[in-house]
Formats: C-alpha cells, sequence, structure tokens
C-alpha cells in the first residue's frame, strides 16, 4: 500500500537533510500566486520564485500555492527563499508524514493527508501548509488543483475569505482537505456492501482476499483520520499563533466533521471484521455439512458392508457352516435384508430430524 511507504534515511543523519528519497519521475512545480485584500483579489498561475518573494513582502495577504513533488535542491531554494524551517522541509520532502502541528518562531506548520481510493487501493497524498501572520504557503503532492474550490471563492466580492484574516484561509484549506475524504467514505461504503452481499450469498477464496483488502485500507485510513483529528484539535488551542477565536468556532466544524468522517471508518473497518467472521462462518457450516452428508453415506454402508463382508467369507455350504448359502431365495433374502436396514436408518435418522 502506498501509505506504508518507509523512510530511507540512515539512522544518525542530521536533522533537515534532504536526502534519502526515492527519486520520483516529474518533479517539475506548477506555483500559483494569490493576493488578496477585502476590496481586491489577483490570481497568478505559472509564476516563478523570485515573483513569489517579492509578493510575501507586500502589505495584501499571500497566499502560494506549489503543486508536485520537489527535488532536493529545489525545496532548499525554496525554503531560503520563503523562509521556512529545515525541519518542517524534510517533513516536505520525506511526504506520507502522519498528519501534525508544528510551530516554529513566527510560523506554523501544519501536515494533513489527501488521499485517494483506487483500484481497491489507498493512495496516500500529502498536504503541508505553512502559515505566518499574513501569509500561507501550501504544498501538495499531485498536480490536481486541489484547492482550486478555495480560490473560486476568494475570488468572489464579499466572502469571508477577504474579510477575515489568513488563519480563516488556513481553516478553509483544512476544512477541504477533510471534506474531500467523504467521497472516499461513499465509495469504501459501496464496496463494502458489495462484500457484504458476496459474503452471505455465494463467498469464494476471492471474497476472502477483497475482504482483507478492505480491511488494509480502512486500517490505514482510521490511522490517517486518527492523526487529522488530533490535529485539526491542536491548532484550535488558544496558544496557537495567528488563529483568531472567531476563526476557531469555525474549526471545531472542521473538527466535527473529522470526527464524522473517524467514526464512519470505525463503522466500516467493524463491519469488514464482521465480514470476516461471516465467511469464515460459511466456510465452517460448508465443511460441517460436508462431514455430514459423508457422515450419512457411512451410516448407510456400514451394516451393507458388514453383511458383504460376513457372506464373501470363503465356507464351505456342504459342511454346514453356512447352510443359508443353500438356501433357494438366499439371493432374494439377502436384498431383503439390506433394504430393510436401508428403510429403517433412514427412519430413524429422520425421527431423530438429523437429515
Amino acid at each position: 500500500m502506498d501509505g506504508l511507504v518507509h523512510r530511507h534515511t540512515k539512522p544518525g543523519t542530521a536533522p533537515g537533510l534532504l536526502a534519502g528519497r526515492a527519486p520520483v519521475p516529474d518533479e517539475a512545480l506548477d506555483f500559483t500566486l494569490v493576493e488578496y485584500t477585502p476590496e481586491d483579489v489577483q490570481v497568478l498561475h505559472g509564476v516563478e520564485v523570485d515573483e513569489c518573494r517579492f509578493h510575501l513582502g507586500t502589505p495584501g495577504r499571500t497566499w502560494i500555492d506549489v503543486a508536485g513533488r520537489p527535488s532536493s535542491d529545489m525545496l532548499r531554494d525554496l525554503g531560503m527563499a520563503f523562509n521556512l524551517h529545515p525541519l518542517a522541509l524534510e517533513d516536505v520532502f520525506h511526504a506520507h508524514q502522519r498528519s501534525k502541528l508544528d510551530l516554529y518562531e513566527g510560523q506554523g506548520f501544519i501536515v494533513l493527508n489527501d488521499p485517494s481510493y483506487e483500484a481497491g487501493e489507498l493512495l496516500s497524498r500529502q498536504v503541508s501548509i505553512f502559515f505566518g501572520e499574513n501569509y500561507v504557503i501550501s504544498f501538495h503532492d499531485h498536480k490536481q488543483d486541489v484547492f482550486k474550490p478555495v480560490r473560486d471563492r476568494l475570488q468572489m466580492a464579499g466572502s469571508r475569505l477577504r474579510t477575515f484574516g489568513i488563519d480563516y484561509l488556513v481553516y478553509a484549506l483544512i476544512d477541504l482537505v477533510v471534506d474531500r475524504k467523504f467521497p472516499i467514505i461513499e465509495t469504501l461504503s459501496s464496496h463494502v456492501e458489495e462484500l457484504e452481499d458476496e459474503a452471505l450469498e455465494s463467498p469464494t477464496t476471492h471474497t476472502l482476499n477483497r475482504i482483507h483488502q478492505a480491511r488494509r485500507v480502512l486500517i490505514a485510513f482510521h490511522r490517517i483520520e486518527w492523526a487529522e483529528r488530533e490535529t485539526v484539535l491542536a491548532i484550535m488551542r488558544p496558544e496557537v499563533p495567528f488563529i483568531m477565536p472567531e476563526t476557531r468556532t469555525y474549526l471545531r466544524d472542521c473538527f466535527d466533521h473529522a470526527v464524522a468522517v473517524l467514526d464512519l471508518v470505525e463503522s466500516y473497518r467493524e463491519m469488514t471484521n464482521g465480514l470476516m467472521e461471516v465467511y469464515l462462518m460459511h466456510a465452517s457450516n460448508r465443511m460441517n455439512e460436508v462431514m455430514k452428508t459423508m457422515a450419512i453415506i457411512t451410516v448407510f454402508f456400514m451394516p451393507l458392508s458388514f453383511l458383504a463382508g460376513v457372506y464373501g467369507m470363503n465356507f464351505e455350504r456342504d459342511l454346514g457352516n453356512m447352510p443359508e448359502l443353500g438356501w433357494r431365495y438366499g439371493y432374494e433374502l439377502f436384498w431383503v435384508i439390506v433394504v430393510v436396514i436401508v428403510l429403517g436408518l433412514w427412519g430413524w435418522l429422520r425421527r431423530k430430524k438429523w437429515i
């Protein structure tokens, strides 16, 4: 699973060193710059780093969004240009970090996860957010424009994003990342319901593999959501700088959404555990039915095998050892006894309700 990628930094490596990550095929970055005031907003796509650095020094509020996975040299240059802490840059460089909030001098750093569910696998994607008094710098691994809804709201006159402070923009980005998990929950819900129908009707070995895969996805999802809920809760604390009390009210709603996602993930995880028990119970019942059928067959043939064994012995009828072998209707009598035994056993088993 992509969310279980391990870091390759050797023990004892100096903190903040941007090394040890496997190379990525495309490290070209897309910069989107947004500078806004309550009266106006300016959105620039494909800008250069120097232009972004210039806008960080202007009186307006500035939001720089960086899409893609930067190389170590490029990220080091960005850290120097935007005055980003090296420990935070290390977390951006080594993706798949646990959601968290770190506070540095004059700057906050938030790590969130924006996973995707594709082909039965949960693919982890990281969102990193730096924020200060009048700026926000966001990084996300994928080239998809995930923050477009927030930019669209910024361009609307009278939007809270333009009238409130930079902390409200931080809330809007966090809220978007949290809410993007609800469509994943709906997809997982449909998948688990299909597995439930399959497990109850006609389970196979493939069903067991799919249940196990769904359990792994939900366990990874639960780990992501647990950390994300704690991160939102940490941002709501009064000692966090640049977050105003009125914004904490909105963060409480974001926290409720994170709790709701976590509750749903726990519910579906419990459901997959139940599906595993249903599959094992169905397999056990099927084995019991097979053993029951074999036992019934054995019960019917055991006395018949006994009779066949007795009359298959090599005794001489002329010596009187088996006088019935010389009877004219001995063969017919044998089959009468067989039929009586079979019918008697059938009636007895039916009366006991064993068949």
